[in-house]
């Protein structure tokens, strides 16, 4: 369950490197060990968290590389399906930068794996207002978690915004386009 879920996740990097899934996480980058960690999390087969916790231990690492490390062994563990160990790496990247936009989307995906959609939503209201580059990113997640509650008006007119602001992005295009068919055939 939590595989299949997690297929809906798509990463993406602070440079942006999009995956292949649907919502969004974001992925990133740091140097040397750090580096290799953000290598790992934007990576859709590595399990690994060893770069990351070697990054972690290294008394050079900065602190602001200490904070992507953690957003991004976040997103490993979320790949692996440990959960609590994801929303704890988050909330320390949140306490080193608690304005820190990958950290709350990535965590809302924590809690949309874990089946808490409010808690989901509210993480990727805050991602949308700490400033969140791709803000399509969140607004297609607020679309997933609204239509996980039963919500589909409001998870269509957030798909519709993800699309607004990206009309490329060819998934919000889909639930777009998928809901003006099932409508027509009802």
């Amino acid at each position: 369950m939590k595989h299949s879920a997690l297929a809906y996740l798509t990463i993406t990097a602070a440079a942006f490197v999009a995956g292949s899934a649907s919502a969004q996480m974001a992925v990133t980058i740091g140097a040397t060990d750090a580096a290799a960690c953000y290598n790992h999390a934007r990576s859709a087969y590595e399990s690994s968290t060893e770069p990351c916790d070697n990054a972690l231990k290294d008394a050079l690492t900065t602190r602001r590389d200490r904070m992507k490390t953690h957003v991004n062994r976040g997103i490993i563990h979320n790949r692996n399906g440990d959960l609590n160990a994801a929303i704890e790496d988050f909330n320390a990247a949140l306490d080193i930068d608690g304005d820190q936009p990958e950290a709350f989307i990535n965590r809302g995906n924590s809690w949309f794996l874990a089946g808490r959609f409010d808690d989901a939503l509210e993480d990727y209201e805050r991602a949308l207002d700490a400033g969140l580059n791709k803000a399509w990113m969140a607004w297609y997640n607020i679309g997933l978690a609204y239509d996980q509650k039963k919500q589909p008006e409001k998870a269509l007119e957030a798909y519709q915004k993800a699309l607004d602001l990206n009309p490329d992005f060819t998934k919000a295009k889909n639930k777009v386009q998928g809901r003006a068919e099932s409508t027509r055939q009802n």
